[in-house]
């Protein structure tokens, strides 16, 4: 039995014959017959911070940052949507300032109003 070590995980696997894919692959070792394999070694993206799936990991420092928090407090200052009655024009501007992106910002004024309100009507992403 051929034995093979995965560096990342710890795993350890047997093949009657030789396996090219892992023979290939850095992250697998052949093993000698009375080898132990070493504990894993977690590779850099195991270290890295995590985060919550679609929430960005953001610096506090930098003009980045100012910029984002300036967003921020615009955010809070919009208020309450308007009513669904209220103009276009209304919404645009309501948008305008719940929007965090330049990208964003810059659609705004080519939605209808149909999809303002459904996208900032009554319940506005935070």
């Amino acid at each position: 039995m051929i034995r093979y070590h995965n560096t990342n995980t710890g795993d350890v696997v047997e093949r009657e014959h030789e396996d090219a894919r892992l023979e290939m692959l850095p992250n697998w070792e052949r093993l000698d017959s009375d080898e132990t394999p070493e504990a894993p070694s977690p590779d850099s993206v195991l270290q890295r911070p995590q985060a919550s799936p679609g929430v960005a990991l953001t610096s506090t420092e930098g003009p980045r940052a100012a910029v984002e928090e300036e967003y921020k407090e615009q955010q809070e200052d919009a208020g309450d949507p308007p009513d669904r009655s209220a103009s276009k024009d209304t919404w645009v501007e309501y948008a305008l300032k719940r929007a965090v992106s330049d990208e964003e910002r810059t659609e705004i004024p080519s939605l209808t109003k149909s999809v303002l309100v459904a996208k900032y009507g009554e319940n506005p992403a935070t």
